[in-house]
């Protein structure tokens, strides 16, 4: 087990513990009394805290590569800079039958990625992946809904209270 630490020290309370395998995001590393100490969070969200740099490797991403470097996606995607474009179906109302919605994504490489669905009443959607894992959207008072994401083959299905999409990885990876 990973314990993951309130501050970079072997002396700080422990906050929680990962089991091997985890998938942490790394948001930096610091050297303090000659031990090197990650700040890290669970993917997706959680407890922020310090785990020892030595206990941890780097995630490797579906296509096989390691992330590294800054995750630019969301910026790049709120600017228009589109890797591809396309449709994917989507659902807007439970009930109502499957759609076309356009989209366009941006991707970072690693399988970090930010697809911006346009939707057929005008309004855009914006769903976050990390890792080739979906981990949230944009979202606002107007628009509130849980976000749920889960795997069927090589697709991802999002549910947003009542709206569902479905992105295949070719969407994401680019493959």
């Amino acid at each position: 087990q990973l314990n993951l630490r309130e501050q970079p020290s072997i002396r700080a309370k422990i906050l929680t513990r990962y089991a091997a395998g985890t998938i942490l995001d790394n948001l930096g590393c610091q050297m303090v009394d000659d031990m090197t100490w990650c700040d890290v969070q669970k993917l997706g969200g959680g407890l922020r805290g310090f785990v020892a740099a030595r206990y941890i490797n780097p995630a490797v991403s579906p296509n096989g590569k390691a992330m590294t470097g800054p995750d630019d996606s969301a910026l790049r995607a709120g600017q228009g800079d589109f890797d591809a474009t396309g449709q994917i179906t989507c659902i807007l109302k439970k009930g109502q039958p499957a759609l076309w919605c356009d989209f366009g994504v941006a991707r970072a490489g690693g399988g970090y990625a930010t697809v911006v669905i346009s939707r057929p009443d005008g309004r855009t959607r914006a769903i976050f992946f990390s890792l080739n894992v979906a981990i949230g959207a944009d979202s606002s008072e107007v628009d509130p809904g849980e976000f749920s994401a889960e795997r069927v083959n090589d697709m991802h299905v999002i549910i947003i209270g009542d709206e569902r999409y479905e992105i295949p990885d070719a969407v994401t990876l680019g493959r």
